[in-house]
């Protein structure tokens, strides 16, 4: 965890998905501000081992077993929180799950809710119970998003829909948020992989749960950058109350602008490097059916 500071001394945040990967080391840079964390995550003994670290720094943190897809158990985790420590000023909407499958390849559409459930409204209820402490105290949210919410990614259907839903979601809350003085900053953390070797979960077509170290670089794999320095960055655009954080590679940027003017040609690159990433990923996928077939 970085040195300690006071730039966020006195404030209350919380942060979703804090139990690995971007959101752990999120709340540990939140913390080295002099925020007091609320760690929201299913995972109780990481949680709890993430708050000891901050204490052990001299921090403040309170873990919060939270499952974010259940709207009874976010409205636990705000009332959880104003309990430790009190209303919320930053809301970090982290959590997320990452599913691939083109709607051909489906079962049925279990992948869709569920991505629905986790990376939209574990995003929305949060914000909703929130939102009161959030007027009153002039806060900010901050949500994590993709690439996948501003192009279409062919391949990934319920990834990239509920990434659609959050930023359209958000974009209007923004508007509605200005009149209260509530700030809605949007994080594009772009291609980053896990630094501290937990591995990323995806979901195959039929629902099984795979972890995939993006750290290796694999044939047609993509070049991708750690999570903590997402953190440090993310950190700083809450600090600055800005509105936007974009680390995306710069041809995912061009082709957001490009696309509404050449549409046609902008799709067809976008579904070849989508069945190249795809691609890279190829021999995790047979390995994991193997091994459940075997």
């Amino acid at each position: 965890m970085a040195e300690m500071t006071r730039k966020l001394a006195g404030k209350v945040a919380v942060v979703t998905g804090a139990s690995q990967g971007l959101g752990e080391h999120l709340a540990f840079e939140l913390a080295a501000n002099g925020a007091a964390v609320a760690l929201a995550a299913r995972n109780h003994e990481r949680l709890e081992a993430i708050q000891g670290k901050i204490e052990a720094r001299g921090g403040r943190a309170v873990a919060v077993p939270t499952d974010l897809s259940s709207e009874s158990d976010c409205k636990a985790l705000i009332e959880r929180v104003n309990e430790a420590f009190g209303p919320i000023d930053i809301l970090v909407l982290n959590a997320g799950s990452g599913t691939f499958g083109k709607l051909e390849e489906l079962p049925g559409l279990d992948a869709i809710r569920d991505s629905m459930d986790v990376n939209f409204f574990g995003a929305a209820y949060p914000t909703y119970y929130a939102l009161r402490d959030l007027i009153a105290r002039k806060g900010l949210i901050a949500y994590v998003t993709s690439g996948s919410g501003h192009l279409p990614m062919a391949g990934y259907l319920g990834y990239s829909t509920s990434k659609h839903a959050m930023n359209g979601f958000f974009e209007c809350l923004r508007l509605e948020m200005f009149s209260h003085g509530v700030d809605v900053l949007t994080i594009n953390p772009g291609d980053m992989y896990n630094d501290d070797g937990a591995g990323r979960t995806f979901f195959t077509p039929e629902g099984q749960e795979l972890k995939i170290d993006l750290s290796v670089r694999r044939q047609n794999d993509i070049k991708r950058h750690p999570a903590s320095s997402v953190a440090k960055k993310s950190c700083e655009a809450i600090i600055d109350r800005r509105r936007e954080l974009d680390l995306s590679p710069r041809i995912q940027k061009a082709a957001t602008r490009a696309r509404p003017f050449i549409p046609g040609p902008i799709d067809r690159i976008i579904y070849k490097r989508v069945s190249t990433l795809r691609s890279a990923f190829t021999s995790e996928v047979e390995e994991h059916e193997r091994a459940n077939a075997a």
